[in-house]
């Protein structure tokens, strides 16, 4: 149900920031009356049904009309380079793209341009595979026929990181590589699958790591350990395309969207939901996007069955 609840935040926070940030000369980029086109790429949304998306995702246009007189509207896209090439398009003005997917969207549409990124509480975003302590286990090729716990709603990033390790070609198939995987109905019952010796393994990100660590600190530091980690991937970032904006409309956005966390509207919901800020976009976020392009060159579609 966190997780969940996690989601819906991310999209009204940036509901939120973007609406109370937008100038009354927006609509005249776009023709009289369209709606702000802001999309989102599907991946945010792993293991949601498509009715709870909606659910999520309708309250954009009230909050956006309510704060500016604005028509917005949010659209998801259902994968990287449909939110990318819509992008350049200009068929949605701004873009919300997981770090390592706009890395990717870049290289393939070089004028689309970070905005603001997006940062949690640990400014970091990395996957983690998690055993029990008397695991045997001392990388993750160890884990070659044993039983994987993917939680329901895994991270993008950590989906990423694990088949990257898991494969020895150029289409992951998980199932060919581990016994058997489980699909726990959340990151925090497939941890404690792990305790209890019902799963070999778990995959999951920072921060529900970090809050499992300091509700059950005992269990954790009795029965689990961290196997590897992998390195950051860049923070999710809000895009555009270069001559969407003018100067002044995108410093506009730019700085309602770092007082995003400090009015009303948007400050209590981030605090609740883990999300810190809407930040400017870090003097090494290029440098960010080529590592991870060298890491995970192309987009990965997982193959596997959960059973």
């Amino acid at each position: 149900m966190k997780q969940w609840k996690m989601l819906a935040s991310l999209f009204l926070c940036t509901a939120v920031g973007i609406a109370l940030s937008l100038p009354g000369d927006t609509r005249a980029q776009n023709t009289p009356d369209a709606p702000i086109q802001i999309g989102m790429v599907k991946t945010f949304f792993n293991g949601v049904p498509d009715v709870l998306i909606k659910l999520v995702t309708e309250p954009f246009g009230d909050v956006m009309k309510a704060s500016t007189g604005l028509a917005g509207k949010l659209v998801i896209s259902e994968g990287t380079f449909d939110a990318a090439k819509r992008l350049d398009a200009n068929e949605i003005q701004l873009g919300v793209f997981h770090g390592h997917e706009f890395a990717i969207a870049k290289k393939k549409y070089p004028k689309l341009t970070p905005l603001m990124v997006v940062v949690n509480d640990f400014n970091e975003v990395k996957a983690h595979v998690v055993v029990h302590k008397k695991s045997g286990a001392q990388k993750i090729v160890d884990l070659r026929g044993k039983v994987l716990e993917m939680p329901k709603m895994t991270k993008e990033h950590c989906r990423v990181f694990l088949n990257q390790r898991c494969t020895d070609n150029a289409q992951p198939n998980l199932n060919k590589f581990f016994a058997k995987v489980q699909e726990a109905d959340s990151v925090y019952d497939g941890l404690d699958d792990v305790c209890r010796g019902k799963a070999d393994a778990v995959i999951v990100d920072t921060i529900a790591l970090e809050f499992y660590k300091s509700i059950k600190p005992a269990v954790f530091n009795n029965n689990l350990r961290i196997l590897e980690t992998s390195d950051h991937f860049p923070a999710p970032v809000i895009a555009y395309k270069q001559g969407t904006f003018n100067a002044a409309t995108l410093k506009t956005i730019r700085d309602g969207l770092l007082r995003a966390h400090k009015n009303p509207a948007g400050k209590d919901l981030m605090k609740e939901w883990n999300i810190k800020a809407f930040e400017a976009v870090p003097e090494n976020y290029t440098k960010q996007l080529a590592d991870v392009l060298k890491a995970y060159p192309q987009p990965i579609v997982t193959t596997v069955s959960m059973r």
